[in-house]
């Protein structure tokens, strides 16, 4: 379907004919060479729209725009609406600012021999961006775009309304083969599918993983697997969103099908034994959702993108891939592109300028001669390299990287980078925000809910969810991002980076150091060796890690230190009531990390010790003893010498409350109420001794 553009004044383009012509000829060449170019338009908006209603030979049109004036429209907030599909012509409308991300699955819609065509004001630089503003301004030296001007005119087609409407000859592409097919499956996928078909017969090999860039016909390739084997076994099929799952779901015969799709939260909250279950997009998933899930799974078959703008496909890599067992895993990858040749100009072209699959350099031996640098914007912006080393350790560290993420560490003025380096080698990258400095008034209407100013992420979190009223109008500096080289860790670099950190502090006379992050075993103690203070606990989980959310602080300022006491004492007594009612569905490992962070001190009284005694020697009830018990836990747990399993029960039952018949099942025990109250009882004496 072709847009319908409302032009309010009439444009009276110079050689329309031509323009038809030129369109023509960009069309025919791109379908001979089965490529994907961008198109540029730069100049007054009715231009750019007149020179887009001339481009007839793209009839089969999709247009992202947050502008009224073309219809049918997707605006940028709806862009994931989009995935799945694939058309000849995707227009954006840049008009309206640069959103990297919505760029990049505009991108990834456009099928071979097909055109993404951008819209430029004829003045970028003045143009009122918002993806492009931090803490509600934007950079003034323009860096990213810059940069992707330089790019877009150099390697791609650029058209002018400056230069009095000339249109630039269209280059000679390079021929970008298509894979061969067998039965309606590129060879490669061919492969993979008698893999998978293997695989069923492996009894020890629980779990299968497909990961591949966009493009590459995963989803279709479980589609095709799912209808295979719909009637050897019952199949569910699960992803983030029924939509995410729309591809997967389109290759299935609907009819005679016995495959179900159930959301996630739902496989969970039911509880019970799946024969093979399918997950799309599995990267999208919470890694704690993602491991309860493969729990009630005899067969798992899942597939992520691992490229791309997603920003966490490499993330599950990282968390999910270097955690699990590799014995009980059969990973296999897709590399021929589907959608689009195998020598495709677009793809090469979003791979390299927003560095969608930038690698790192291998960094290996021992360390020697740790140097420390603070980068500015202008150095990373004078140094191609660095910015590449810095982009790529950034993306290979973190479970969620986006396009956007390029652009803040290219602009943002507020962010400031630490690196370190052994020898020449990048091993080590810090990004901070600097936060805070509101006058009185603006940290009250914050702290009453009627403010909300861009960015200052933590100085918000603990005026306005924390409840103290002028934290806000103190300054600091917030860790955004912590990356160290996977072959370096554990060796004293992130303690060097955040040391550097406090010494910034100090240098610019701020009040506190901070972060906030998604709770998690693996970081909690570093940030605890650290000498960070839990201050703050978010009350509902992470939309993209399914934790709760903490804030951590460390300062020797005298009013943050006070701030710090109260917060802790308010956590250490509110902590029962949050996670009986707030908390109840957190991993006993989350909570275990959460009760190290927190390193409570609570005072009991002589009928606490007496109601404690009485519990472990069997004298008390449970219903009567869970209260005291709960600051048992809180306080002692974490110096006791217990068994993981025994103090999985005690967070489970003690301060979550699960009910006694589902603790069964967690526990994968055929123990009943009062065999798990004697075990109860035994470990509280121990915890008490």
């Amino acid at each position: 379907m072709k847009a319908q553009i409302s032009i309010t004044k009439d444009i009276d383009l110079p050689r329309k004919s031509e323009v038809i012509d030129w369109f023509g000829q960009l069309a025919e060449t791109l379908k001979e060479s089965n490529q994907r170019l961008i198109v540029t338009f730069q100049g007054k908006r009715e231009w750019c729209l007149s020179m887009l209603k001339m481009a007839n030979s793209f009839n089969s049109q999709i247009v992202v725009s947050n502008f009224q004036d073309v219809k049918p429209r997707t605006p940028f907030s709806k862009a994931e609406t989009l995935l799945g599909l694939e058309t000849q012509c995707v227009v954006y409308d840049g008009f309206s600012g640069i959103n990297t991300d919505v760029l990049c699955m505009a991108a990834g819609l456009v099928k071979a021999g097909g055109v993404l065509m951008l819209l430029l004001p004829q003045d970028v630089f003045q143009m009122e961006d918002k993806y492009g503003q931090w803490q509600g301004r934007s950079n003034q030296q323009h860096y990213f775009f810059k940069y992707l001007l330089k790019h877009l005119t150099h390697d791609m087609i650029f058209v002018e309304e400056s230069r009095a409407g000339k249109l630039p000859p269209i280059k000679e592409l390079m021929f970008s083969a298509e894979p061969e097919f067998i039965e309606g499956l590129s060879s490669q996928q061919h492969a993979v599918l008698l893999d998978m078909n293997d695989w069923l017969q492996l009894k020890q090999t629980p779990v299968f993983v497909l990961t591949a860039d966009r493009g590459r016909g995963k989803s279709t390739l479980l589609g095709q697997f799912a209808q295979q084997h719909q009637h050897d076994f019952k199949i569910v099929v699960t992803a983030a969103s029924k939509a995410q799952a729309s591809i997967l779901l389109k290759q299935i015969d609907s009819i005679q099908s016995t495959i179900e799709f159930i959301a996630p939260d739902e496989i969970i909250r039911r509880n019970a034994a799946i024969d093979c279950l399918i997950i799309d997009e599995a990267a999208m998933l919470p890694n704690s959702m993602l491991q309860q899930c493969l729990e009630l799974s005899n067969k798992t078959l899942m597939a992520t993108t691992t490229g791309g703008y997603e920003g966490t496909g490499q993330g599950f890599l990282i968390k999910f891939m270097g955690n699990f067992d590799r014995t009980k895993l059969k990973h296999r990858l897709l590399l021929e592109a589907i959608r689009w040749g195998q020598k495709d100009e677009m793809e090469s072209w979003f791979n390299r300028v927003l560095m969608l699959n930038v690698a790192g350099k291998k960094c290996s031996g021992a360390i020697s001669g740790l140097s420390i640098q603070t980068v500015t914007k202008e150095q990373l912006n004078e140094d191609y390299e660095l910015l590449t080393d810095i982009y790529a350790l950034l993306t290979s560290a973190h479970y969620r990287t986006r396009p956007s993420d390029l652009r803040q560490l290219m602009d943002d003025e507020n962010q400031r980078i630490i690196i370190t380096r052994t020898g020449k080698s990048l091993i080590g990258v810090l990004l901070l925000n600097m936060e805070g400095g509101f006058d009185a008034e603006l940290s009250h209407q914050v702290f009453m809910g009627i403010r909300r100013p861009q960015g200052h992420l933590f100085a918000q979190m603990i005026t306005a969810q924390a409840g103290v009223k002028d934290f806000a109008v103190l300054k600091g500096l917030r860790v955004q991002r912590i990356a160290v080289d996977e072959n370096f860790r554990k060796q004293g670099v992130g303690r060097l980076l955040i040391e550097s950190a406090e010494k910034l502090v100090k240098e610019l006379q701020l009040n506190y150091l901070a972060s906030s992050f998604a709770l998690d075993p693996s970081m909690s103690s570093f940030w605890n060796k650290m000498g960070f203070k839990l201050i703050h606990i978010a009350a509902g989980k992470g939309k993209s890690t399914g934790r709760q959310t903490v804030a951590v602080i460390k300062s020797v300022d005298p009013q943050v230190v006070n701030i710090v006491t109260l917060l802790t004492q308010k956590i250490t007594g509110y902590l029962p009531v949050w996670l009986l009612c707030y908390c109840q569905r957190m991993l006993s490992t989350d909570v275990y990390a959460l009760l190290e962070i927190l390193n409570a001190k609570c005072v009991f009284s002589t009928l606490d010790k007496d109601e404690v005694i009485a519990f472990a020697e069997g004298y008390r009830g449970f219903d009567l003893s869970q209260a005291v018990l709960q600051k048992l836990l809180i306080s002692r747990l974490i110096h006791g010498q217990l068994e993981p399993s025994v103090i999985k029960l005690l967070i489970d039952k003690i301060l979550l409350n699960k009910d006694w018949g589902d603790l069964s099942n967690l526990h994968s025990t055929s123990a009943g109420k009062k065999e798990m109250i004697k075990q109860l009882r035994l470990s509280v004496r121990q915890l008490n001794e």
